[in-house]
């Protein structure tokens, strides 16, 4: 269940981020606890966080709308998949069903992250960045991720196509 003052605390960071009055981009802003998918692809049972950094980052350099970032937590709670993260990265890469520019956005998240000053904070897991990420013409991000072995856990497919209504047979004065 995502925190029910995630959206408002959302809206004032952005609205002090353009407006410069940000003193501090390193306070976590908690998102929910961390949905059931990630858990069960071994993140730790930690409430779901973003920093202001990354906020600013997201919204200013990278251009995800304000809507997207508010409906986070859904989108998290039903990705169409979940891969490895790359390079050294120990989190996971979320690909969404959300897109901006005919590109499909990415929700990095990093597990168990410690944030807070010298008295040792508090541990989450963190959303480390949210972008639409392009790929090579004719392969899908999917494809190539699942190709290169990171996929972790795939939606379920619906798939239609060959089925058929069943056919009445009308049978007329008997």
């Amino acid at each position: 269940m995502e925190n029910p003052a995630y959206k408002t605390a959302l809206g004032l960071l952005i609205k002090s981020l353009q407006e410069g009055s940000v003193k501090n981009h390193q306070i976590p802003l908690p998102i929910g606890p961390t949905p059931q998918v990630l858990l069960d692809i071994g993140m730790p049972p930690l409430q779901l966080a973003v920093l202001g950094k990354v906020i600013d980052k997201v919204v200013f350099d990278h251009g995800i709308p304000k809507g997207t970032l508010e409906r986070l937590y859904k989108i998290l709670e039903a990705p169409k998949a979940i891969f490895k993260g790359h390079l050294d990265n120990p989190g996971a890469a979320v690909l969404t069903y959300e897109v901006k520019n005919s590109d499909p956005i990415i929700i990095a998240v990093h597990p168990n992250k410690q944030v807070g000053g010298r008295d040792g904070g508090a541990r989450f897991n963190l959303v480390a960045s949210v972008y639409a990420k392009s790929t090579r013409p004719g392969e899908t991000l999917e494809a190539r991720w699942t190709r290169e072995g990171l996929l972790l856990w795939k939606a379920p497919s619906i798939h239609t196509a060959g089925t058929q209504a069943p056919i009445l047979k009308v049978v007329r004065g008997q």
